[in-house]
C-alpha cells in the first residue's frame, strides 16, 4: 500500500441509529495503525459532527441498497474500507489490508458462506477504489424503483454486475467468523 492513509465508510441510514457507525469506526481507529478517514453515508448529517465526514445518499434508497451509492461517481477518490455496521473487529488487520489494496485489480469482499440465492458476493466488507465501478451505481439509479423489492437485495444483484473479485476470506481464512454458524 503506498500510502498509510484509507479512506473508512459506514452506511447509517433508515432506523439504523448512529451510535452503530460511530462505534465501529472508533474500534477501527482503536486497532489500527493506519491514517482512517472516517466518513459515513447517511440522512443525518448532523449526527456525524465530531467522527466522521458525512456523505449524501447520492440516489436515495432503502435499507442495504444504499451500500449501491458506495459506487456513485460522486464519491471522494481514494482507497475505501466498508463494513457493515453488525461487524465486530476483534483484532488488528492492518498487514491483511495492505496486502487486499495492493493486490486486488478493482474490488475486494468476504464471500457471503450460505452464497444466499446461489450468489458468493457479500456486501457486508468491501475494499475497493473509488470511480472503478460506476457502471454499477449507474444501473442501479436507472433501475432502482424496480430493485427495491428484489429477493436477495444488494449483494444479489450487485455481485454479477462487479465482475472480478478478491475474496479476502479465501487469502485470509481467519480474518472473518460468521456468528450465525
Amino acid at each position: 500500500m503506498s500510502t498509510e492513509s484509507l479512506n473508512f465508510v459506514t452506511v447509517c441510514t433508515d432506523r439504523y441509529p448512529m451510535v452503530y457507525a460511530a462505534i465501529l469506526t472508533e474500534r477501527l481507529r482503536q486497532l489500527s495503525a493506519l491514517s482512517i478517514e472516517p466518513y459515513c453515508l447517511t440522512d443525518r448529517p448532523e449526527e456525524t459532527e465530531g467522527w466522521a465526514t458525512p456523505l449524501p445518499q447520492f440516489v436515495k434508497a432503502d435499507g442495504w441498497w444504499n451500500k449501491v451509492n458506495l459506487f456513485s461517481p460522486d464519491m471522494p477518490a481514494g482507497t475505501w474500507l466498508y463494513l457493515d455496521l453488525d461487524i465486530v473487529l476483534v483484532q488488528k488487520f492492518d498487514d491483511e489490508l495492505r496486502w487486499i489494496i495492493d493486490n486486488m485489480d478493482a474490488l475486494a469482499a468476504v464471500s457471503d458462506p450460505i452464497q444466499w440465492m446461489d450468489e458468493k458476493f457479500s456486501s457486508s466488507m468491501m475494499l475497493f477504489k473509488a470511480h472503478q465501478h460506476t457502471h454499477v451505481f449507474d444501473a442501479f439509479e436507472a433501475q432502482s424503483t424496480e430493485l427495491k423489492d428484489r429477493p436477495g437485495g444488494d449483494q444479489v444483484w450487485m455481485g454479477p454486475q462487479l465482475g472480478e473479485v478478491l475474496y479476502i476470506d479465501e487469502t485470509f481464512p481467519s480474518l472473518k467468523r460468521n456468528l450465525k454458524f
